[in-house]
Order: structure tokens, then C-alpha cells, then sequence
């Protein structure tokens, strides 16, 4: 039997309170605590992508990249989609976005590969200088 180790963390009882209500209101068996350390882990697994929850007080750093509604690709990031069978790349290259040597949004770049209108969202998967693998670009997107 491996032996935990555990530390208190204080939460304002109201907001405990309150999750502890939401898992009962939505039928969750999920025990209030462990849906905090879920959502601790959940956190850890997705704000690297997402600038501000890293640094919320401190504005975003002026460095080159590419703004895609709420989704900041940093220069050198990789995008591709599927069409037909073959990969189609583009890149962030300093705050632009380059396909065949022009200038393109996300969905200017499915519509220069497939020559119809698309959800860009839907079609685009996203590779960014430090990331492991590709990633679905819905993923990555911030609330709607």
C-alpha cells in the first residue's frame, strides 16, 4: 500500500460549500474533494497554452505571434489540416500567418486548401515550438 502525503489548502467554505452543492445538483458521484484535485491537475494540463491564466495580473508580453480570437500561436507554430488525404502546412512566422508565401488567417488557409468555406476550428491541428505533438485546434480554443 503506497502512503499519500497530503497538505491543507484553505478554500472559503462558501465555495466548497457551493461545489459540494453543483456535484449533488448534477447528480456527480464525484466527492467534492477529489473534483478539486481534478481540477487541479485539469489546470496544470492546460494552462501553458493559455498565457493569462499563468500570469493573469501581468499584461501580455509584446512577442511575436499570431492572434486567433482568444488563441495566441507564438512565432515558430506549426498548423496543418488534412484534405483529401494529404497534409497541408502554414506557420507562424513573427505575427503573420504564411501559406505559400502569402499572408493568411486561419480560415483563409482551409479555404486556400479545399476552395470552400469551412469551420477552421474543425479542420486545423496545432503544433507549437515547445509542444510534443500536434493538437486539435477546438482544443485549444477559449470560451465561445
Amino acid at each position: 500500500m503506497n502512503a499519500k502525503n497530503f497538505i491543507s489548502v484553505p478554500i472559503e467554505t462558501s465555495q466548497f460549500l457551493a461545489l459540494a452543492d453543483f456535484l449533488r445538483e448534477q447528480k456527480s458521484e464525484h466527492d467534492p474533494v477529489g473534483a478539486i484535485e481534478f481540477s487541479i491537475h485539469y489546470w496544470m494540463e492546460n494552462a501553458w497554452w493559455k498565457e493569462d491564466l499563468l500570469q493573469p495580473s501581468v499584461p501580455r508580453q509584446a512577442d511575436k505571434g499570431y492572434h486567433w480570437k482568444d488563441l495566441f500561436m507564438p512565432n515558430g507554430t506549426s498548423l496543418r489540416m488534412k484534405y483529401k488525404g494529404e497534409y497541408f502546412y502554414t506557420a507562424v512566422q513573427g505575427d503573420k500567418m504564411i501559406f505559400n508565401g502569402k499572408e493568411v488567417s486561419p480560415s483563409e488557409f482551409t479555404f486556400a486548401v479545399t476552395e470552400t468555406s469551412r469551420n477552421a476550428w474543425k479542420d486545423i491541428w496545432i503544433k507549437r515550438p515547445n509542444d510534443p505533438e500536434w493538437v486539435f485546434a477546438e482544443t485549444r480554443r477559449g470560451p465561445k
